[in-house]
């Protein structure tokens, strides 16, 4: 073979190569596949329809709803591209979040085939669609009334060929307290455009639906990034220094195959920028790393890449349980004695799954009251405004 057609080993990359090349690798699993199914499926229908549909994608923090998301904007892109590779193609950042809008200049304009925008934590009717509509270029004056502004925004929406928006970080506006009428009027205004609507947010944004019967129908449709199913019996069992006993008779769980194929070594098509495999599916690596990461994509990949960071500057050419064990106590401070990656292989069997359900009933628990609060407060607005009293 040609020597000069030979692919380079990772080894011969510079550190800065590498990390770019780890941090822009993303993995498909089967939530984010429905992720993006849905949202093509919608895409498609835009302006089909009197009015847009919408749909509601939704995850705890780290369970990787903005990266499927992302792969979902990211084929939309490409695609736009293909089809018209003469045209000026970009797409301008979000200040908060990772998601990007798609972008065409033209002769007479712009096009904005997908807007982003982004819910502030304490949003306001007001506050809430001027960012909307600064998601389209549009700056609304400060006392702007509402029906100047539906007929700014719509115009925007009409002139840049707008099929969809996507709203980031929706669970804000229960957080906030904003008023669920004010929220459900600014979506409406993209629905009436035949505009489709993407909320994407943490798990009880869904309760809008319930608070909001105008928010209900965007509810309705909804995709849920669930954390990745593991336990101690989908592996092999492994003695007390981590080690495989006996041989290999089950079948292959989806999380084992998601890490396999994170570790897959294919020169530098490979995720992981290393010339050597890191063994992150064996049993014991596994477990931890489920553990550690709760099961979510996200945090299971956050975790592996701030370890490879670690690996690719100390020159090691794979990740080691050291490296996750320090990515680990810089992610969450946690003492040696509570770090997945430092305990005994048997202590760490014996935790496996009962240190993350007992904290996400806690929080579980805590949000619920808060959406009980939420509701009792918009059903007392509503009351009020009948009544007359502010």
């Amino acid at each position: 073979m040609d020597q000069n057609k030979k692919p380079r080993k990772f080894a011969d990359w510079s550190d800065e190569e590498r990390l770019r090349h780890l941090n822009f690798r993303m993995i498909r699993t089967v939530d984010t596949k429905k992720v993006q199914v849905a949202l093509d499926h919608l895409y498609k229908t835009a302006g089909t329809a009197p009015e847009g549909d919408g749909c509601f994608v939704l995850g705890e923090t780290g369970a990787g709803k903005t990266t499927a998301v992302r792969m979902f904007t990211d084929d939309k892109y490409r695609e736009f591209r293909t089809k018209d590779p003469s045209g000026i193609w970009y797409r301008p950042t979000v200040a908060g979040t990772d998601l990007a809008p798609i972008v065409q200049k033209t002769e007479n304009g712009v096009h904005r085939p997908l807007a982003v925008a982004l819910v502030n934590p304490r949003p306001r009717f007001l506050s809430f669609l001027a960012d909307t509509a600064a998601a389209l270029q549009v700056d609304l004056p400060k006392r702007v009334k509402f029906a100047e502004a539906c007929t700014e925004v719509s115009r925007a929406l009409e002139e840049q060929r707008v099929k969809m928006i996507i709203f980031d970080e929706a669970q804000h506006i229960i957080d906030g307290n904003m008023d669920a009428y004010g929220a459900a009027d600014v979506f409406k205004l993209f629905a009436k455009s035949r505009v489709q609507v993407v909320c994407v947010g943490l798990p009880h944004a869904e309760a809008l639906g319930r608070i909001n019967s105008q928010l209900e129908r965007l509810v309705q449709e909804k995709c849920i990034i669930a954390p990745m199913q593991c336990s101690v019996s989908d592996f092999p069992e492994i003695n007390a220094s981590g080690k495989v006993v006996g041989r290999e008779v089950r079948s292959k769980t989806p999380f084992r195959r998601f890490l396999e194929a994170v570790d897959h070594r294919d020169g530098i098509n490979s995720v992981l920028p290393f010339d050597a495999p890191s063994n992150l599916s064996t049993p014991d690596m596994a477990l931890r790393i489920h553990q550690a990461g709760e099961g979510y994509v996200g945090k299971m990949m956050k975790l592996i890449q701030q370890a490879a960071a670690l690996a690719v500057f100390d020159g090691t050419d794979r990740i080691t349980r050291q490296h996750l064990a320090e990515a680990l106590r810089k992610r969450t401070r946690c003492p040696d004695s509570e770090n997945w990656f430092l305990l005994e292989t048997s202590e760490m069997k014996e935790l496996f799954g009962t240190v993350r359900s007992k904290a996400k009933a806690t929080e579980e628990k805590r949000r619920e009251e808060e959406i009980q609060k939420y509701e009792k407060k918009t059903r007392r607005r509503v009351v009020d405004a009948l009544a007359g009293r502010k």
